[in-house]
């Protein structure tokens, strides 16, 4: 259920293009015969169905800012000489 669900969800345009650039890959290497073109085609064209997106669509990687105070925090710093010339 989840597979079906997974296949459904998230079609955007950028979605459409990889999916069809994958069974592009794939229909090609098939007509050549060339085995490592199909296996390419087939890993592009799964990852591009099974995959919510790129880059972070619909801010599945959004991570919060923590509120930022009015007044900047400074700190004392100590520098120690290490070595004199």
């Amino acid at each position: 259920m989840q597979f079906v669900k997974r296949l459904k969800s998230g079609w955007t345009l950028l979605k459409f293009i990889r999916v069809g650039l994958g069974g592009l890959i794939l229909h090609s290497s098939i007509q050549s015969g060339h085995i490592t073109g199909i296996v390419l085609g087939g890993l592009f064209t799964l990852f591009a169905l099974l995959t919510e997106g790129v880059c972070c669509a619909g801010n599945a990687c959004y991570i919060p800012q923590k509120g930022k105070s009015s007044s900047p925090k400074h700190e004392n710093i100590e520098y120690e000489e290490l070595a004199a010339k």
